[in-house]
């Protein structure tokens, strides 16, 4: 008897055997997704293989064997087995590829096979022709331009600099090894102009590429580029295409009539066969963390399969992050710089404002920057205001007994935001939770002395508002944002002069390229410096460049204004004057003095539970057995904790976590010991996060 042995989405270590549909071969359903029935319900599973099936012996004579779970089709030696539900896909969809990424993925992040399986090929894409479903595309028109008119289409003259940057990856696209490289340049120093090049050489050699973005704000400007060059073969991939949209793109992808997939974090698992390049622009992103299971970085996986194909990792930044910039340094990664902006556009000049005295001016604007804005709109050019905290106040708190709003989910203040009709909620970033909020009295004391603190995007608008009545002010932030075609709006709106002043967070702060902009104001530089993070000062510093960045781009010279608390602070002062290396400097010997990246590798391990007294004496518990099975295995890794999480309580759960420091092999191996006590012994969530952020 034949049996499919099959991987499901479930965080088992193992695979399950099924029978094919009757009257369908075996070889059939292999490297197709199948729906399954388990327990009481169905999964979906990949076919791996074909093998006959062997009957494992029962532990008792009264045992049965459950393989997939659920009631039986077939009995066998006392083995109950269930046949397939239903075949998904007409053809396959996994390759030999695909599935040892797969294997790569659960050995470095710690999932199931059947996880990592459904992180590279999702199982709610469906064929567009099989589901009732509008057929929309992803909200954006594009040129229906083929491969052969790409011909017309003529390339901007590249600066010396771009030339050797390109020539250095054209002759090693051209030696059939590919290689790793750090695009080093400066913002708007034609970085993209860069990746076009490389891109047109990667399909002269019947080859495809894969270019990833950080943010989803981005895909209407990069598209427009992208689309203008190459047409109908590239494929737009990122949360906001449907499922069916997404499948319609992974078959192209499979058959070859898409060459290029253009996208955010998960365009890295296109299934092309032949890959020349993967480029990924501003790599230092956190947005190329997955941080649901399985949480991959990105950049590895892009690592990974440039390795497997022979093709060039090209990674570009002005601001790189220190552990790429590092390996650059030490010789693992090329770097190719590129410190000069295109015609020899001076960077703009940045100047620090404090905000110690903000309180005589009782405004979060203080007078030098709105002159800046007052002349910058008298001259008809454009701003971009960057506050990185959306909502209006950040806080409520009561005068007289000192009571804080806070989510009765989460251990955080609610928020305050202001709503349509100009009606006021409170609301949890976290778990969503939200509640009318009249300002009348205090829940607790009932006293009306209310206090609000903090500002948001919301707070920066209406200040901004006030101040200039008729300016055009377009906010983007992660409430304006889930709108549908909010980030088209934005960029096309913005760009054609429909709005003066871009107001937003930090979604605006990177990529944008708008020639009108001449002043970036930072409201406030220090809402990441302070975080309990060990990279929240390197996330600052590239903040402050990527932001100042977006401005002097076209004709007229570009200003930036810092607000910030501490503009003593080496950050600030480095991004003051663009000075990267002694930034990484600085930073690098901190690293080193403390044992962080890139001088060791780190795991988080969370532990989450209803009961806080649980949660702490199951931390506690695993803290031991972290430590007497490194001691056992004679691994020598750093294991600190349990420490309560930043946020102590989220969605209901109290969360602890340990952290291990060490070589990967090492924290992996501890990390993996996790799983064997929680299926031992614990009764809580057990979280790992390898390389968290």
């Amino acid at each position: 008897m034949k049996v499919l042995q099959t991987a499901l989405n479930i965080p088992a270590d193992r695979v399950f055997s099924y029978l094919p549909p009757e009257n369908v071969p075996p070889e059939f359903c292999l490297f197709k997704r199948l729906k399954v029935p388990f327990g009481k319900g169905y999964e979906i599973g990949y076919a791996l293989r074909v093998e006959d099936f062997i009957s494992p012996i029962p532990k008792t004579p009264s045992q049965d064997v459950l393989f997939g779970g659920g009631f039986s089709d077939v009995k066998t030696d006392g083995v109950k087995l269930k046949t397939v539900l239903e075949i998904i896909d007409d053809e396959p969809v996994l390759s030999e590829e695909l599935l040892e990424l797969a294997r790569y993925i659960c050995a470095n992040y710690l999932c199931s096979l059947g996880e990592a399986l459904a992180c590279i090929i999702s199982p709610a894409m469906r064929d567009l022709k099989s589901v009732k479903a509008k057929k929309k595309n992803s909200g954006i028109s594009f040129p229906n331009k083929n491969s052969a008119q790409r011909s017309a289409i003529e390339y901007k003259r590249l600066t010396k600099e771009q030339s050797a940057a390109y020539e250095r990856i054209k002759d090693a696209l051209l030696s059939g090894k590919g290689g790793k490289f750090l695009l080093f340049g400066v913002t708007s120093s034609g970085k993209t102009e860069v990746y076009l090049k490389i891109i047109d050489l990667v399909l002269s050699l019947n080859k495809s590429a894969i270019f990833l973005i950080p943010e989803i704000a981005l895909t209407a400007q990069f598209s427009d580029i992208v689309f203008e060059r190459f047409g109908s073969i590239v494929g737009l991939w990122h949360s906001g295409v449907s499922a069916q949209k997404k499948f319609s793109l992974f078959k192209g992808a499979l058959r070859g009539d898409i060459k290029i997939m253009l996208g955010a974090r998960s365009a890295v698992f296109a299934p092309f066969k032949n890959i020349g390049a993967v480029i990924i622009d501003e790599e230092h992103e956190h947005t190329y963390k997955q941080e649901q299971k399985p949480s991959y970085d990105c950049r590895d996986i892009a690592s990974w399969r440039a390795a497997y194909h022979g093709a060039c990792l090209v990674l570009g930044s002005a601001t790189p992050s220190l552990e790429i910039f590092s390996a650059a340094r030490e010789g693992a990664i090329e770097m190719l710089e590129m410190p000069q902006r295109i015609d020899g556009k001076e960077m703009p000049q940045i100047k620090i404002l404090s905000l110690k005295d903000k309180a005589r001016f009782g405004a979060n604007l203080l007078p030098e920057t709105v002159s800046a804005l007052s002349q910058t709109l008298k001259r008809k050019e454009q701003a971009i205001v960057f506050i990185n905290r959306r909502g209006f106040s950040s806080s409520i708190m009561c005068r007289k007994c000192l009571n804080v709003y806070q989510c009765p989910n989460c251990s955080v203040s609610l928020a305050h935001h202001k709503i349509e009709y100009g009606a006021h909620i409170l609301k949890c970033h976290y778990c969503g939770f939200s509640q009318n909020f009249t300002e009348v009295s205090c829940p607790n004391c009932k006293s009306k002395d209310l206090a609000v603190f903090g500002i948001g995007t919301q707070k920066i608008e209406d200040e901004i508002q006030k101040l200039f009545p008729y300016s055009r002010i377009f906010r983007l932030d992660g409430d304006t944002a889930s709108k549908k075609g909010v980030y088209e709006k934005a960029y096309r709106g913005f760009k054609s002069g429909d709005y003066d002043i871009l107001l937003g967070t930090q979604m605006i702060s990177k990529g944008f390229d708008f020639e009108r902009v001449s002043l970036v104001c930072i409201a406030d530089a220090d809402t990441s410096l302070y975080l309990p993070d060990f990279k929240s000062v390197e996330k600052t510093f590239q903040l402050i460049i990527q932001t100042a960045g977006r401005c002097g781009r076209g004709k007229t010279a570009g200003n930036v204004i810092v607000q910030t608390y501490h503009p003593e602070h080496y950050c600030i002062q480095c991004a003051k004057d663009y000075d990267f290396l002694s930034f990484y400097n600085e930073e690098i010997r901190r690293r080193e003095s403390l044992f962080y990246p890139p001088f060791c590798s780190i795991a988080e391990i969370t532990i989450r539970n209803k009961d806080e007294d649980k949660t702490f004496e199951e931390a506690q518990n695993l803290l031991v057995f972290c430590k007497e099975y490194a001691e056992r295995n004679k691994i020598s890794a750093q294991i600190f904790g349990p420490a309560e999480c930043r946020i102590k309580k989220l969605n209901n759960l109290y969360r602890m976590k340990i952290l291990l420091k060490g070589l990967k092999k090492d924290i992996l191996s501890i990390a993996s010991s996790s799983f064997k006590y929680q299926k031992t012994y614990s009764v809580s969530q057990i979280i790992t996060d390898i390389s968290p952020l």
